[in-house]
């Protein structure tokens, strides 16, 4: 600390935002599943998928069975692509020599060698643990590749695919810059704003989801509470609501990069991301909004694909914001809103619509997080109580990292899929109860709950 701020060491920082292979951070990451790759990104048989995971490239590829598979890119002959190679007969075959690798990565045919040569058999390529759930491809990039630990219990790829939608974006910038973000409801007080009226073109229906905007308009100096657990953080934000009640906005953080958001509007769902690091520079943004017990209506899924209004982002990206496909991992996921042309913002409508001018809610976050840097210096940080949660967070995930690359201590999260099977809660509450106690029955991921009325 350092009067009333606390301050993160140089050191910290590059522990906390360094994940590549042998980094604290990079061997905690890779202790989880990784949702790296849309089950629609990969058809069997088909071209393989580039991505970039925790600073290594990869290939992702779906056989002709339709087993998924991920592997490294590079053939171990010379190092030629096999992006460019033959999808055959349940492997994936080099073009440059015809060496062939099957999905664990072992080579089972090597034409260029003499037929009597037993040379195939000392070579494998790098393949990853790779498992399908309810349209998401799960990538475990751990030490125990024979027997990797259950996929989280997270409800949004629990429920079926109808109640889900999922979007990604790549973000020029740090993991943590941009899910430090999501965890600071602080800023939407501010960053979100629009000076006109925030349901303008939409029915009033009342309830604790929208009547929530109008306590975040009136009370912009939200005060934190926070409460680790073996899972994340649990945060809470309290603001002002009634003569005698507080609203509440409780989020999540669950290790080691995912986020939960409560839900909005006339039509109850939770959303949120995982920010996935792709190297300490980029971060690809998995973003998710489902409901847990009702299918998404074609009203619902048409705003998440094309906006809440005519050229306005909303918490997804919308399916036109994208650039032409490039050959860089995750090429189909490039924004057109970036760093590179200030995030298109609009100075007129910054002075009378919108408290930014930046055109919607997901550009309104990657244009700060991307202008701090691609990885922030956060020794010139100042951070105040409204950062409560952003320090919790931070401190979680160095103890995690420090335990397990100094003492060899696994994470408890790793191994305990149940453990995420939470939501996040958005309630008035009198100012007598406790936030923790009156929001746990929100925050089950149980299915007798009546989530429209939450």
């Amino acid at each position: 600390m350092r009067g009333n701020y606390w301050m993160l060491s140089q050191s910290d920082n590059e522990l906390l935002t360094r994940v590549g292979p042998g980094t604290p951070m990079g061997e905690l990451m890779r202790r989880y599943w990784i949702p790296a790759v849309l089950s629609s990104e990969v058809a069997a048989g088909g071209i393989p998928h580039r991505t970039r995971l925790l600073g290594e490239d990869l290939l992702v590829l779906r056989l002709t069975s339709g087993l998924s598979t991920t592997m490294s890119p590079l053939c171990p002959h010379r190092g030629a692509s096999l992006f460019f190679g033959r999808n055959e007969e349940e492997g994936i075959r080099c073009v440059y020599h015809g060496w062939k690798f099957d999905a664990h990565g072992l080579c089972v045919d090597m034409p260029s060698e003499p037929p009597e040569s037993n040379f195939k058999d000392k070579v494998s390529i790098k393949a990853y643990a790779t498992r399908e759930r309810n349209g998401v491809i799960w990538i475990y990039m751990g030490p125990n590749q024979v027997s990797p630990p259950e996929l989280p219990d997270l409800q949004w790829n629990l429920v079926p695919e109808n109640q889900c939608y999922l979007s990604k974006r790549v973000a020029q910038n740090n993991y943590m810059q941009a899910m430090e973000g999501e965890i600071d409801s602080s800023h939407s007080s501010f960053l979100h704003s629009r000076f006109v009226d925030p349901f303008a073109g939409t029915e009033r229906t009342g309830g604790t989801q929208q009547q929530g905007l109008v306590y975040k308009m009136k009370d912009r100096h939200p005060r934190f509470q926070v409460l680790d657990n073996d899972y994340g953080v649990l945060i809470g934000a309290r603001r002002n609501a009634e003569e005698n009640s507080y609203y509440w906005r409780i989020t999540q953080f669950l290790y080691p990069f995912h986020t939960i958001i409560p839900p909005y509007g006339e039509n109850p769902a939770f959303s949120g991301h995982a920010w996935i690091p792709m190297d300490d520079h980029h971060t690809m943004a998995l973003c998710f909004t489902y409901h847990p017990t009702e299918s998404l209506t074609t009203k619902m899924i048409k705003g998440l694909k094309n906006g809440p209004r005519a050229g306005q982002e909303g918490l997804h990206p919308t399916v036109s914001v994208f650039l032409p496909y490039s050959t860089k991992p995750e090429g189909n996921w490039w924004p057109k809103h970036n760093i590179d042309n200030d995030f298109n913002v609009n100075w007129e409508v910054q002075k009378e619509i919108q408290y930014t001018g930046l055109p919607g809610t997901w550009v309104q976050d990657s244009g700060m997080q991307e202008t701090m840097g691609t990885l922030v210096d956060r020794t010139n940080e100042h951070l105040g109580t409204s950062d409560t949660a952003i320090i919790r967070t931070r401190r979680a995930l160095l103890q995690s990292a420090k335990a397990l690359y100094d003492q060899g201590i696994e994470p408890i999260s790793a191994h305990d899929p149940r453990g995420y099977n939470v939501r996040s809660a958005a309630l008035v509450l009198d100012h007598s109860t406790d936030w923790v106690q009156g929001s746990e029955y929100f925050r089950k991921a149980a299915s007798e709950i009546n989530y429209s009325a939450v």
